[in-house]
């Protein structure tokens, strides 16, 4: 590829999608890399950069397009004048949504952990709607603006039209940013949370690296104290450092999914997607139950599952699921791990408030998933489902090994990243096997997926 150099304009054919969210494909046969491009697309591309190993180049446009590409008239204003970079699959269509992103997990899970589709079950799908998230991390300006970044910049696209943030909280943003602008030229990131309904909304201010003048805390103090929470129904501003400089109302709210409530605040983890909460939570209960049913057919009472660990708790989503496989069980012993203090604060009072209700009372442990595995022996009896729901970066090489020393007979693995989740199941997969593999559309609009995989004890010898 030497005669290839940046700034050069040429036409290729985009053979697939690859983890990471572009578009692959070969120019004399070296594979390149373009973001924004579909399989099937063709299109003209500029090269950023060029070796004989790989080529990167930027879509300047679609020649022709595949059949996964919405038209152009459908897609969001901010996309079409390329002023927002808040979704990089914008162009891409729902119902194709299925082919593309199960090629991204499959293609990762071949690469990096050498399974072919042919080992794996048939990979289940569930898809969303668009305009779906509860959770959102905007960015403010010193100017007032309020939204994402505009592609690979650090400016701020003024929110004012999106298909992937609620259309309820679309519809509050004009008062929100009059709201913020009443406490001077700030900047920093806004964290939204909303009920399901999106008639309640907590919003918390973080100034982020912004170093604060002297007395512009107590000023910003003073102003929450005057115009109170505004258009949200809960309102904080911390500083850098994560110190309370001004609240109004509550920090938490309540949201109901597959029948049950969880507590929820602004900066606890919860899943985002408003659409698939009942599917994800039914989900899990699926495959805990074929556990359970599994464990009963084998007709010795010894081995009936009565030892459970979610090993990254946040407020209790796949605990709760957990405590009603005890239930069923008929007893049980279940611990939920969780080291951020307020995911661990909502985690007490949702365990508390389901032992009210009738379920166990779990076992709450403030401990990082390292720590908490390293302190534990080898466990009589054995655990039974380890539930794994790791952030982006996936399961550390402590945690990995802290899995295989203590043996589980049952995973269930959770990921938004097939490569960190192909890499993991890379280093289980000579003691564990792939029983049951869920795709969830959690992130429409974008190249992520999640992924639940419930995963079986291999016998030894």
């Amino acid at each position: 590829m030497a005669e290839l150099r940046p700034g050069e304009r040429v036409e290729a054919v985009i053979e697939r999608v690859v983890p990471g969210g572009e578009g692959l494909a070969r120019l004399s046969g070296v594979v390149t890399l373009v973001p924004g491009g579909l399989t099937g697309d063709r299109v003209r591309l500029r090269v950023t950069e060029a070796s004989d190993r790989l080529v990167r180049g930027a879509l300047e446009e679609v020649l022709v397009p595949g059949e996964a590409r919405r038209p152009a008239a459908e897609l969001c204003p901010r996309v079409r004048d390329a002023s927002c970079g808040g979704c990089d699959w914008p162009a891409a269509r729902l119902e194709h949504h299925r082919e593309l992103k199960t090629a991204l997990v499959l293609d990762a899970l071949r690469r990096l952990a050498g399974l072919r589709a042919e080992d794996l079950p048939e990979p289940r799908w569930l898809g969303s709607a668009r305009n779906y998230r509860l959770r959102n991390r905007l960015h403010l300006d010193r100017d007032g603006r309020v939204g994402f970044f505009a592609p690979r910049s650090k400016s701020v696209a003024n929110l004012e039209t999106c298909e992937i943030v609620s259309k309820a909280l679309l519809a509050r943003l004009p008062s929100i940013r009059e709201h913020l602008g009443t406490m001077g030229s700030l900047e920093g990131e806004l964290w939204t949370l909303e009920d399901r309904s999106g008639d309640r909304l907590l919003g918390e201010l973080r100034l982020g690296a912004l170093r604060l003048g002297e007395g512009q805390g107590l000023q910003i103090s003073s102003e929450v104290k005057k115009s109170g929470r505004g258009p949200f129904d809960g309102f904080r501003v911390v500083d850098a450092g994560g110190r309370l400089i001004g609240a109004d109302g509550p920090a938490s709210l309540s949201i109901v999914a597959g029948g049950a409530s969880f507590d929820v605040s602004v900066s606890s983890f919860f899943q985002g997607n408003l659409y698939l909460l009942d599917a994800f939570l039914d989900e899990i209960r699926t495959a805990l139950r074929a556990v359970l049913r599994k464990e009963e057919g084998a007709g010795r009472e010894g081995l009936r599952p009565r030892r459970w660990l979610d090993l990254y708790a946040g407020v209790g989503f796949m605990t709760r699921p957990l405590l009603e496989l005890a239930r069923e069980a008929g007893a049980g012993d279940v611990t939920s791990v969780e080291i951020d203090p307020s995911s661990s604060h909502s985690l007490s009072k949702n365990l508390q408030s389901w032992h009210s209700e009738g379920l166990l009372l779990a076992r709450a442990i403030r401990s990082t998933a390292e720590s908490f595995l390293h302190s534990q022996k080898s466990p009589n009896p054995p655990i039974d489902v380890l539930v794994a729901d790791p952030p982006r970066a996936g399961l550390s090489p402590a945690v990995r090994a802290g899995i295989l020393r203590l043996e589980p007979r049952h995973l269930l693995m959770v990921s938004c990243d097939p490569p960190t989740f192909a890499r993991d199941l890379a280093s289980l997969k000579t003691h564990y096997a792939v029983e049951r593999l869920t795709l969830l559309d959690l992130f429409p609009q974008t190249h992520h997926v999640e992924t639940v995989a419930l995963l079986v004890r291999r016998k030894v010898g």
